[in-house]
């Protein structure tokens, strides 16, 4: 991949006029247990993007140009070290970002991330849009991940579990629904794209205790499935279920079981990930179709324009060790 701003400024616009793709991620600093970087999310969304320009350059014959990370996110998770964002400033981020990439002279683009909060990839959403309203295609491929952790099927990914030991496997694998953030599957893929960056002392880190669900969201799922929005109802019941995460005390910033986490999970994960990825690509950049929407659309008026953040933890409630 080329680095887009490390370019003169008339062979990037040339580049960009010839057809090349750019890349384009926000990722913010955030708290991953006392096992992950603070920069998880960028490293991991770099190793998924860098095995993507790879597929994409041969499927689309053309040059990969890499625009610099834009340090960025809403609803981190709680820790020390967390630097938050509000809905509203990481829209206008995005918006201004692919504003500029589209007056440099932008044809099509890939907006990218692996930060998990459903209202930080609104807020990407936000600049897909902007490509699409002058006509140029854009991806923003994460959201394929989130729809498939709101739609699971756990058996997909039954390899990455074959290291596990026998007696916790299965229940593993009933539970990757709730494993978002800093658990199995995130360890393992950074054990993948940045091993030298994870802890080598991985086997403390005890599993996240059970949490249940928060009631309130939960009857909202049902009501709304009574009227007839199965699939808003279906990620309002996945929302029931996370949003009991952030009630623990104390909080651990990490769910499932890290301790399990290997290099061969991480790359049977990235492996379903990336075919879920070039397959959108090929939709979208050569065949012309809608990319994929986000999830959780009703969160922009459910959080008040992102202003209720039901996801964030005072600091002194945060378990910051092994």
């Amino acid at each position: 991949m080329i680095r887009l701003f490390d370019l003169p400024h008339h062979e990037a616009r040339q580049k960009l006029g010839d057809g090349a793709l750019v890349f384009l991620s926000f990722d913010p600093v955030e708290f991953h247990g006392p096992h992950l970087p603070l920069g998880c999310d960028r490293l991991i969304g770099h190793g998924l993007m860098r095995d993507f320009a790879e597929h994409l350059a041969a499927e689309l014959d053309c040059e990969i140009l890499l625009a610099e990370p834009v340090e960025c996110g809403v609803e981190p998770t709680s820790g020390p070290g967390s630097r938050r964002l509000k809905f509203g400033n990481v829209r206008a981020i995005v918006k201004e970002s692919c504003r500029a990439l589209i007056e440099l002279g932008a044809q099509r683009a890939v907006l990218n991330t692996f930060h998990g909060s459903a209202l930080h990839n609104l807020a990407i959403q936000d600049g897909v849009d902007l490509f699409r309203a002058a006509n140029l295609p854009a991806l923003a491929p994460f959201h394929i991940v989130l729809r498939e952790m709101v739609d699971l099927d756990a058996e997909r990914y039954r390899d990455a579990f074959a290291e596990v030991p026998e007696e916790h496997r299965q229940a593993m694998i009933d539970g990757l629904r709730m494993d978002f953030h800093a658990g199995f599957f995130e360890t393992s893929l950074a054990l993948h794209y940045a091993k030298s960056h994870v802890t080598g002392r991985l086997d403390e880190v005890q599993p996240c205790p059970p949490f249940g669900r928060v009631g309130s969201v939960a009857f909202l799922s049902k009501v709304v499935g009574l009227l007839g929005a199965k699939q808003t109802a279906k990620e309002m019941s996945f929302a029931a279920d996370a949003l009991g995460w952030p009630e623990l005390r104390p909080f651990p910033a990490y769910t499932g079981r890290p301790a399990f986490a290997t290099p061969r999970a991480g790359e049977v994960f990235a492996s379903k990930i990336l075919e879920r990825y070039v397959e959108a690509a090929t939709d979208v950049f050569v065949a012309g179709k809608t990319p994929p929407d986000p999830v959780m659309g009703w969160l922009k008026w459910f959080s008040l324009g992102g202003h209720i953040e039901s996801t964030k933890v005072p600091v002194k409630h945060v378990r910051v060790d092994f």
